[in-house]
C-alpha cells in the first residue's frame, strides 16, 4: 500500500510517498480503507520535531481516518466489514490503510463526507473541550477563526449563546466567518486589533480568549480580556513561546490555562462524541474542506504552515 513517511525531521520535503506493507489489525483492532485522512496543524510540528511528543523513525503521520472497515480482529464486536468508520489511530493516518483501536472506531451515517468526518475528531472534541466551562451571554474572542477548529468554535459558541468576535488574515477568511455567525470578523493583521476588541465590548474585554499563535500576540490578549477572565492556550502556530507578568494577572484576576486535547477525561471525550454527532443529525454544524490528494502532502502542510487553508484540510487517499 501506499504511505505518506517521515524518516528524518525537518521542513514539509522530508515527507515521502512510498509502497509498505498492509497493517493487520490485531485482536481488538480494525484495519480500515483509509477515504480521508486529517491534518492537523500539530501534525506539521510532529514531522519538524517540535511536538509534545516524538514517534520514533521512521513513521507516518496522521491519527484521523475515515473511510470502511476492510478487516476486523478476533475480539471485535459491534462493527462489521464494509461499515463506514472515523477512528483515531496512534499513527498512520497517512496511508492507503490503518488500524484502529475498536474503541477508538465510531461508525458514521451515511449523510456525513468522510473529509467532514475527520474534522469531528481532534478538532471538534478540542473546540469543545475548550468551551466546556463557558456560558451563555458570556463573549469569546476566537484566534484563526478561520481555521479546523476555528470554524467549529465559531459555530459551538453561538448555538451556546456566546457572543463570538473572530479574527483572521484576509477578506476572504472575515466573510467565512461572519458568514458561520460570528458577531465581529476583526483583520488582525492591518491595524490594531485590540482596539475594535474593545469598542465592540464596550471597553470591557473579553471573558474567553481562544488562543493558538503564541509570541507577542499574547500581551495584547491580556489587553483585551476582561476582568475575571480567562485565556485557553491550545498551540502555538507561531513557533513562539511567551511570558507573562505574574504580578500583571493579579491586576484583574486573570487566568492563563493550557489546553491539550489528549489530557482530556474518558468521559468528557465519549460526551463531546455524542454531542458533535447531535449536531450534525441537526444540521447545526457547517464543516469547511479543503482537499489534498494523499501524494500532496508535501503541499498540504506547506499552505497550512503559510496560513492559506481554511476549514479542515484532509488527504484524499480514496472514494
Amino acid at each position: 500500500m501506499k504511505a505518506i513517511r517521515v524518516h528524518e525531521l525537518g521542513e514539509a520535503d522530508v515527507m515521502t510517498l512510498e509502497e509498505i506493507d498492509k497493517p493487520v489489525p490485531n485482536a481488538d483492532e480494525v484495519l480500515i480503507k483509509v477515504a480521508a485522512a486529517g491534518i492537523n496543524y500539530a501534525d506539521t510540528m510532529m514531522r519538524s520535531g517540535n511536538y509534545l511528543t516524538k514517534p520514533p523513525l521512521p513513521f507516518t503521520l496522521g491519527y484521523e481516518a475515515a473511510g470502511t472497515i476492510e478487516a476486523v480482529g478476533e475480539a471485535v464486536a459491534g462493527l462489521a466489514v464494509g461499515q463506514r468508520v472515523l477512528a483515531t489511530v496512534l499513527s498512520g493516518g497517512y496511508a492507503e490503510f490503518a488500524t484502529a483501536k475498536a474503541n477508538q472506531t465510531i461508525p458514521i451515517p451515511d449523510e456525513l463526507g468522510f473529509g467532514e468526518a475527520t474534522a469531528l475528531l481532534v478538532q471538534g472534541l478540542t473546540a469543545l473541550g475548550l468551551l466546556n466551562e463557558t456560558e451563555p451571554g458570556q463573549t469569546i474572542l476566537v484566534h484563526a477563526a478561520a481555521g479546523g477548529v476555528g470554524t467549529l468554535l465559531v459555530q459551538l459558541a453561538k448555538y451556546k449563546g456566546l457572543k463570538v468576535i473572530g479574527t483572521a488574515s484576509s477578506q476572504q477568511k472575515l466573510e467565512l466567518i461572519a458568514g458561520l455567525g460570528a458577531d465581529f470578523a476583526i483583520d488582525y493583521t492591518e491595524h490594531d486589533w485590540t482596539d475594535e476588541v474593545l469598542e465592540a465590548t464596550e471597553g470591557r474585554g473579553v471573558d474567553w480568549v481562544i488562543e493558538m499563535v503564541g509570541g507577542p500576540i499574547v500581551a495584547q490578549n491580556l489587553k483585551v480580556l476582561a476582568k475575571y477572565g480567562t485565556m485557553w492556550v491550545y498551540g502555538s502556530a507561531s513557533g513562539q513561546d511567551f511570558q507573562v507578568s505574574v504580578l500583571g494577572l493579579m491586576a484583574k484576576n486573570h487566568t492563563i490555562r493550557g489546553y491539550w486535547l489528549m489530557n482530556e477525561s474518558v468521559s468528557n471525550r465519549i460526551k463531546f462524541t455524542k454531542e458533535l454527532m447531535e449536531h450534525i443529525r441537526a444540521g447545526r454544524l457547517k464543516i469547511q474542506v479543503t482537499e489534498f490528494p494523499l501524494a500532496e502532502a508535501r503541499a498540504a502542510h506547506q499552505a497550512i504552515e503559510g496560513r492559506k487553508t481554511t476549514g479542515k484540510v484532509v488527504l484524499r487517499v480514496g472514494k
